[in-house]
């Protein structure tokens, strides 16, 4: 069960895990449901490890190397939109047919499941409906399933970390206290998000860039727009983080003038150039980009994610 202690800011969840384990009363399916990137995948491979591991504990080596007999990971393949029927009903099935040969269950784990397609869907739930006695399927979702699947899982919702949580798990990694805090901020709840912040070489010069844009679709057209998106969709993930909060500092400066609110105080005095913002456009619009960025994960394509994006942000901003 030490393996679950990798598992940030999900105390209700690894409480659920916990008790499974230490029981012995392991559901026949497991649904993690929550936002994108904040430790749904690693609290499924933590999971699984410390399931087969509990009956196989020569078992570590095989996992690491990623050759272990009782343990599938399906995710949607290179180039292709969806999870296809052919990994259900090829791949997945027949493994889960064959009993186990280490462990005592066979644990697989469906990453982004909300990909499946119908066929795969409905030929996951006839697994599902009857799974032999010793499988494990957890899957790993972004957005809610058919309700079919759903019922036949047990569901466990994922949330969006605290600030503190992202902020010692940031001191952890060796990161200077104010910029753990501040990265933090940035990262809105998001573990991946804080992550890759921590890991971006240049970040000021993101900076620099995403105020310069926020600057031009003020006051832009639709050549302002489609610039923005070429400059988004270069690294979407920073870019929409960085460009939706200063929006919102925008916004918040104009609406309260309190420095201790805004994520960047730096910019405060420039805020005010900009024309008086409209709170509910710019509350719709930050809630649409970011249920835009969470689709960059997903099958359609980025650079039409990016345009819409940078409307959104034209039309708060105007």
């Amino acid at each position: 069960m030490e393996l679950l202690m990798e598992i940030v800011g999900q105390e209700r969840v690894v409480t659920a895990l916990r008790r499974a384990l230490s029981s012995g009363n392991i559901h026949h399916a497991y649904l993690f449901i929550g936002p994108g990137g904040v430790g749904k995948k690693t609290a499924a491979r933590a999971f699984a490890r410390a399931i087969i591991l509990n009956d196989d504990p020569q078992g570590e080596s095989y996992l690491r190397e990623g050759v272990h007999p009782d343990f599938m990971n399906i995710e949607r393949l290179e180039k292709k939109t969806q999870i296809s029927i052919e990994q259900i009903n090829r791949e997945m099935e027949p493994w889960l047919a064959v009993k186990p040969f280490r462990a005592a269950h066979r644990v697989i784990i469906i990453n982004d499941a909300h990909l499946l397609s119908l066929p795969a869907a409905n030929a996951l739930l006839k697994t599902l409906e009857e799974p032999p006695p010793y499988a494990v399927i957890i899957l790993v979702a972004d957005e809610m399933l058919l309700e079919t699947i759903v019922s036949r899982c047990q569901r466990l919702r994922f949330r969006l970390l605290s600030g503190k949580d992202l902020e010692d798990f940031l001191t952890q990694r060796e990161l200077e206290s104010k910029w753990a805090s501040y990265l933090a901020r940035l990262a809105q709840g998001c573990l991946a998000t804080a992550i890759q912040l921590a890991d971006t070489d240049g970040l000021e010069q993101q900076w620099q860039q995403a105020w310069k844009l926020i600057g031009q679709l003020a006051g832009g057209g639709e050549i302002e727009v489609f610039n923005c998106a070429e400059e988004i969709d270069k690294q979407p993930e920073i870019m929409t983080i960085l460009l939706t909060t200063l929006l919102r500092d925008v916004y918040v400066y104009q609406s309260t003038h309190e420095l201790s609110l805004l994520v960047v105080q730096e910019n405060a005095s420039a805020y005010e150039a900009f024309k008086p913002l409209n709170g509910k456009q710019v509350l719709d619009s930050i809630a649409h980009i970011e249920e835009l960025r969470n689709k960059y994960r997903g099958p359609i394509r980025s650079l039409l994610l990016s345009i819409n994006i940078s409307y959104q942000l034209r039309d708060a901003l105007q």
